[in-house]
C-alpha cells in the first residue's frame, strides 16, 4: 500500500511542476541524474509513444523530447474533412500540436517489431500468454481436457449440434499446437475474435451465431489477474457484457439450462446427457459450480462503476483516504446524449459545438488523474468505446492509455491499440 501511496504522490507532484523545456537549452546536473534513473524504454529507437506519462516515465537517449504540458486538450473540433462529399470525417483529426494525442500517434504501425512474435516457446501456457497477452486460468485447460473426453476428433465443435456454439481464440491454437501452425502477428490473435464493442478486459473464447454476433468470453479487470467471470455479449444488441459464471463450467451450465427450455423434446434428451456429462466431471475433479445470480451479487459488491457495459470496473481504491476513482460530473444518460449529438451532427459548425460538453469532460479527468483517482478515465474511455463510433477513437486512446499505464495494465493498451485499428461489426460482414 505504501508504494501505491509513493506512486500517487509522484503523479501529483509530476503534472504539478508542469516543466516547459527548450530542447536546445543543456540540461541542469539536476535534469540530467532524473534522466538517468529512468528506465529504459522498451521500443528503442522505434518507439511510437507521444502521451506525456509515457515521456516522462521512460529514458529515450536517441533523441531530444521536449516537455509536454500536464494537461494536454484533446482537440474534438476538426472532425470533418473538407474534401469528404458527406461533410463528416470517419475519424477525429486533432490540430497539429505535440501535446495532442492522434490517431496516427497511438496506432501500431504495421511493421512495428513489438507485433512481429518471436518463436514459438515450448511449454503452452507461455505459448498462450505470448499470444494473448493474458495467462489462460486453469478451469479453461481443464474445460478442454472435458471437451475431449466428449469429441475427441473436433474438439472446437464438441457443442456444435447441442448447443450452436464454437471453441474459438486461445482454443483454436491450443487445437493447432501439434499441427505447430502459428500466425505472423501478434494482432491477429488479439482480433481474430474481437468484436466491435468488446474492451480490452473481455476476451472472446467462443461464439454463437454470428448473424446476431453472439460470443463468451472471460472478463478481466486486469491482465495480471485471473478473470474476474465468463461474461457473454450479443453485438446486435449492443455493448452490454452479461456475467455467466464464475468459470467455463458454470458458464455451460447456465448455457444449457437455458437451452433447455426453448428446445424440442429429441433436442432436450440431448441436452440433458450432456448436463449429466457435465456434472459427473465437475464432480469428479472438484469443480465449482456457482449459480449466476452469486456470481452478479459478488460482482457488485467490487466495482466501482457501472460503466455502458453493465458489469462495471473494479480499480484500487484507499480504504483511508478513498483515492482512485471519482464518479464523472455526468449521468449515463446524459453522457450518451452528448456521443449522439456528437455522431449526428451534420456540419462542422454544430460539431464544434456539441463537441465542448465532452471536452469538459476530458478535462475533468485529467484533474482527477493529477490526484491519483485513476478510475474516472478509465470509466469514460470504456464508455465512448461501448457506445461507438469511429470519431471517438482518438479520445478514447487518449483516456485508455493513460489509464492503463496508471493502473499498470499496458497489455490492454496494445489490445485496445490492435482492436481499433481493425474494427468491425461480425454482423454487418460475418469473419470467416
Amino acid at each position: 500500500m505504501a508504494s501505491k501511496e509513493l506512486k500517487h504522490e509522484g503523479v501529483k507532484r509530476k503534472n504539478n511542476e508542469n516543466p516547459i523545456v527548450d530542447p536546445k537549452r543543456a540540461k541542469s546536473d539536476v535534469e540530467s541524474s532524473d534522466e538517468e534513473e529512468k528506465p529504459l524504454c522498451k521500443y528503442g529507437e522505434k518507439c511510437y509513444q507521444k502521451n506525456s506519462y509515457h515521456l516522462k516515465k521512460f529514458r529515450h537517449p536517441h533523441r531530444e523530447i521536449p516537455a509536454v504540458e500536464a494537461h494536454p486538450k484533446i482537440e474534438i473540433d476538426e472532425m470533418f474533412d473538407s474534401n469528404n462529399s458527406s461533410g463528416m470525417a470517419e475519424q477525429l483529426t486533432p490540430e497539429p500540436a505535440s501535446t495532442v494525442f492522434s490517431v496516427e500517434q497511438s496506432t501500431l504501425p504495421e511493421n512495428q517489431v513489438d507485433d512481429e512474435l518471436p518463436p514459438s516457446p515450448a511449454d503452452v501456457k507461455e505459448n498462450l500468454k505470448q499470444k494473448f497477452l493474458v495467462e489462460m486460468p486453469d478451469d479453461f485447460y481443464q474445460f478442454w481436457e472435458f471437451c475431449q473426453s466428449i469429441c475427441q476428433k473436433d474438439t472446437l465443435e464438441t457443442f456444435k449440434n447441442t448447443l450452436e456454439i464454437k471453441l474459438v481464440g486461445p482454443f483454436e491454437l491450443l487445437d493447432q499446437l501439434n499441427e505447430r501452425k502459428s500466425l505472423k502477428n501478434r494482432s491477429d490473435y488479439l482480433t481474430q475474435w474481437r468484436f466491435y464493442y468488446d474492451p480490452p478486459e473481455f476476451q472472446c473464447i467462443m461464439v454463437g451465431e454470428l448473424s446476431n454476433g453472439y460470443h463468451i468470453g472471460y472478463f478481466r479487470d486486469s491482465p495480471k489477474e485471473t478473470p474476474a467471470f465468463v461474461g457473454s455479449n450479443i453485438e446486435a444488441e449492443g455493448c452490454v457484457i452479461t456475467p455467466m459464471g464464475d468459470n467455463l463450467f458454470s458458464a455451460l451450465s447456465q448455457l444449457i439450462s437455458a437451452k433447455v427450455q426453448k428446445a424440442d423434446p429429441f433436442k432436450k434428451s440431448q441436452l440433458a446427457s450432456l448436463k449429466k456429462q457435465l456434472e459427473e466431471w465437475t464432480n469428479k475433479n472438484s469443480i465449482p459450480m456457482e449459480p449466476q445470480s452469486h456470481i452478479v451479487k459478488s460482482r457488485k459488491k467490487l466495482m466501482v462503476a457501472k460503466t455502458f457495459y453493465e458489469c462495471g470496473i473494479v480499480v484500487p481504491v484507499s480504504k483511508k483516504t478513498k483515492v482512485g476513482y471519482r464518479k464523472i460530473p455526468e449521468t449515463d444518460v446524459n453522457i450518451r446524449k452528448i456521443c449522439k449529438k456528437i455522431v449526428e451532427s451534420t456540419n462542422i459548425s454544430e460539431q464544434n459545438k456539441n463537441s465542448d460538453a465532452l471536452q469538459e469532460l476530458v478535462t475533468y479527468v485529467q484533474y482527477a488523474n493529477d490526484e491519483s483517482d485513476y478510475g474516472m478515465g478509465l470509466e469514460l474511455g470504456l464508455d465512448l468505446l461501448a457506445f461507438g463510433g469511429n470519431v471517438f477513437h482518438p479520445t478514447i486512446l487518449h483516456l485508455l492509455e493513460v489509464a492503463y499505464e496508471l493502473l499498470e495494465r499496458p497489455q490492454f493498451s496494445i489490445i485496445l491499440k490492435a482492436h481499433l485499428k481493425e474494427r468491425r461489426k461480425f454482423t454487418a460482414n460475418e469473419s470467416e
